[in-house]
């Protein structure tokens, strides 16, 4: 059991740390715009024997720029019809960093990893309280 609650709270700190990293990486852009991107198609990435898409967006700056950029979330299925509009968000002195503005893009990644890091920092100090009360006992 010990051996149980080191491994649990080893992957709570990794996940923790995962997920502040991640967090800083959606949150590193200093002075943004927003503008609306359109999907122009996608671009296939080869995972093993998996196939991934990853949606490649044209948006105009506020200076008249255009800039094309790739999603920064890869998936099995393409998830935006090629025409369709999406919130983009960008650094005004490089938007060719642009990142696209949706909840499951820059969100979702890092609330699982620092969700999953807690519980499982918790579940280690829970499993790690028990075996030092099962020592202490003599059980």
């Amino acid at each position: 059991m010990g051996l149980a609650a080191r491994l649990l709270l080893a992957l709570g700190v990794v996940c923790l740390l995962l997920g502040a990293y991640l967090l800083s990486q959606s949150l590193s852009f200093g002075d943004t715009l927003r503008a609306t991107g359109t999907v122009t198609g996608h671009r296939e990435v080869r995972d093993g024997g998996e196939v991934r898409y990853r949606p490649r967006v044209r948006f105009n700056t506020a200076s008249g720029d255009i800039v094309t950029f790739e999603g920064q979330l890869a998936t099995a299925a393409q998830r935006f019809a090629e025409g369709e509009q999406l919130p983009v968000v960008y650094p005004r002195a490089e938007p060719q960093k642009a990142r696209v503005a949706l909840f499951t893009d820059n969100w979702l990644g890092p609330i699982a990893a620092l969700v999953v890091g807690l519980l499982s920092l918790c579940g280690g100090i829970l499993v790690r309280r028990n075996v030092l009360r099962a020592l202490r006992t003599g059980a």
